[in-house]
């Protein structure tokens, strides 16, 4: 018996997922973890120095599929990074993913998620398929975004709003979208009747000079 009921993790090994104690090891390589106990990570999955797991958080990867996180990334509560059945997620550094709520799933063998660094995905967006964010790019809202492509760029934080990266933001579905660096998508509902908008248009005081 150790410091808690080691039943506790017969459910966690049938799973792929590390024991209670295996999570609060992650420590001993610069990982936060604030919750052990409501903190599932999967056996396969390679998580990164400097990473934050807030309460809540879900990183899944089988037998068969790829899931790698860099360093720096803060995981907020209600995090779920699913990679299932082939699929296969990268994510960089430095990353904001889940405040508000967000999944990440490739769950089926032609799924890939490539995330770069530097981006924001919260507010109880989905990012499924074939997706790629270029680092600086958000995903802001209950947003299903769908095999979509969106280039990258500087960060949110970028004096000039046309050199970050694609945004997605509002609510609903997002299917097949390729924005190019500095575009911006505010969806409500279906993403395809929505305009392609540059940044500028709503931040045009960051211009100016």
């Amino acid at each position: 018996m150790s410091w808690y009921d080691t039943r506790l993790d017969e459910a966690r090994r049938k799973a792929g997922l590390l024991t209670v104690e295996q999570v609060v090891a992650l420590a001993d390589r610069s990982v936060t973890v604030f919750d052990p106990f409501s903190t599932l990570v999967g056996e396969r999955v390679e998580l990164g120095e400097g990473c934050v797991l807030y309460p809540g958080t879900v990183l899944e990867c089988d037998a068969q599929s790829v899931c790698v996180l860099g360093r720096d990334n803060v995981l907020s509560p209600g995090t779920r990074i699913c990679a299932v059945q082939g699929g296969h997620v990268q994510i960089g550094h430095c990353n904001n993913i889940g405040e508000g709520g967000a999944q990440v799933k490739a769950n089926r063998p032609d799924a890939r998620i490539e995330i770069g660094g530097n981006t924001r995905v919260s507010g109880g967006a989905e990012l499924v398929g074939s997706t790629v964010l270029g680092s600086g790019c958000q995903v802001i809202g209950a947003i299903s975004a769908q095999s979509v492509i969106l280039e990258g760029g500087g960060d949110w934080t970028h004096p000039e709003p046309d050199e970050r990266g694609a945004v997605l933001k509002g609510f609903g579905l997002a299917r097949g979208l390729r924005l190019r660096t500095g575009d911006v998508v505010n969806g409500a509902g279906d993403f395809r009747t929505a305009p392609v908008e540059r940044q500028s248009h709503y931040h045009p005081k960051a211009t100016a000079r």
